[in-house]
């Protein structure tokens, strides 16, 4: 208990010799006096407290309490740090279960060692816990320190983050990178085809243009009377039907383009004879070729080759792939077209157009099936055509569970192929 200097006092031994008791008292209030003061000072006007000092480099931890009837009186009451330590002990030991395998909760005083820990037994470097936090003012410099039962394991783990986000990073910049190829891509594809586009407008444009001048040009002399020889007359209203046809055959591919790439082409499928079907259209195209001065031969089966689709369609195909041989054969005029039925992988039927023209340049075998693409410049190379021609074929075969593909020709020239599911005869 403390005391204020007006309370009564306890009696004093006998003063040494040489002293007087009043000598003595009065150096017993000096020492009283300054520790009392500076003790109030702290306390200040408050009732109860705690009170934190260190004496020698070691903490003592006071409670007090003054009555607010008698505030001249002070009570206090010094707390046995050790003795706390250990009450403390089971609320350490009190850890989370998921974590009790992982960590150790360890109760450090002021020289940051161990009162109380979790787990019994446990050592580890006390001054360097994976983290801590203090208790308060209450036990200044105290803490409780968190300590891992198995830092490998956490260096492990950091390990595998540190891999897990090094890898998730490539993956990204990867992912930009492809990304940004593709876009690239795709703007050099979406240029291409803008240029294709402007080329295929100038090159309609002048597809149309051709074959209506000569129409309008012969068809004026005839209606003029100006051609009196029958021979020219023929000659004029043949070279009439042709451009027509020609005329004909441009718009049929631009229309049936447009309605392939919208979806809304129609076939009328039915069995057909497939080598029949060929030869009516060489047939009607031979006229044309070799008033060109094309050497046209047809090497048909005897028997019919049947399959199952469109005849006008079909024939459209092998319109569009003997055109395709007229424009490309260059000065080797020589067209040949052939049918066969072959029974490997599956039963179908192929028709085959082969010329000794320019060829299709290296690389450029898949390409020549796109829209709009040319091989050879039309306007620089004088070659007539719209770049759909062979887009249209492969479209509708396809259409038909075939295809039509290129294939270079032994001795130089091309070899287009229209295959086409065979169907039995009975059927």
């Amino acid at each position: 208990m403390l005391q204020s200097p007006n309370a009564p006092r306890q009696q004093q031994p006998d003063a040494a010799p040489g002293f007087s008791a009043a000598d003595d008292a009065q150096q017993q209030l000096s020492k009283i006096a300054p520790s009392e003061a500076e003790f109030r000072q702290l306390i200040g006007e408050e009732n109860e407290g705690t009170l934190a000092r260190f004496v020698d480099n070691k903490l003592s931890v006071l409670f007090w309490y003054r009555p607010p009837q008698k505030p001249d009186f002070v009570f206090g009451a010094q707390i046995a740090l050790p003795r706390l330590g250990q009450e403390l002990q089971a609320v350490v030991r009190e850890v989370e279960p998921a974590l009790r395998g992982e960590i150790c909760v360890a109760l450090l005083d002021d020289t940051a060692k161990p009162v109380a820990i979790s787990h019994p037994g446990f050592h580890a470097v006390w001054k360097r816990p994976f983290v801590a936090t203090e208790i308060g003012e209450t036990l200044p410099h105290w803490e409780i320190g968190v300590y891992l039962l198995n830092p490998a394991k956490l260096t492990q783990s950091a390990h595998t983050l540190k891999l897990t986000l090094g890898l998730l990073i490539a993956v990204l910049l990867l992912a930009i990178g492809v990304g940004s190829w593709l876009i690239v891509a795709d703007l050099g594809r979406q240029l291409r085809l803008a240029r294709q586009k402007t080329d295929f407008v100038s090159n309609v444009s002048h597809e149309l243009k051709t074959p209506l001048t000569s129409i309008r040009m012969f068809s004026e002399l005839l209606a003029e009377g100006r051609v009196t020889d029958r021979a020219k007359h023929r000659s004029y209203l043949g070279i009439i039907s042709a451009e027509t046809a020609r005329l004909t055959r441009l718009i049929n591919n631009v229309l049936d383009f447009a309605r392939i790439d919208r979806g809304e082409k129609k076939y009328n499928r039915q069995r057909c004879d497939l080598a029949e079907l060929v030869r009516e259209t060489a047939e009607t195209y031979r006229p044309h070729l070799e008033a060109n001065g094309f050497q046209f031969t047809c090497e048909l089966p005897e028997s019919p080759l049947f399959v199952h689709g469109d005849r006008d369609a079909l024939a459209q195909v092998i319109v569009n792939l003997l055109s395709n041989a007229e424009k490309y054969s260059d000065s080797r005029k020589e067209v040949v077209l052939q049918v066969k039925s072959l029974a490997h992988p599956s039963p179908f039927a192929e028709v085959k157009v082969l010329d000794r023209g320019l060829g299709v340049p290296v690389r450029c075998g898949e390409k020549i099936f796109e829209q709009f693409y040319r091989a050879h410049d039309s306007l620089s190379n004088g070659i007539q055509g719209s770049g759909l021609g062979l887009t249209l074929a492969r479209q509708i075969a396809r259409a038909h569970g075939g295809d039509v593909v290129y294939e270079t020709r032994d001795g130089g020239g091309s070899c287009f192929s229209l295959r086409l599911p065979r169907v039995d005869s009975a059927k």
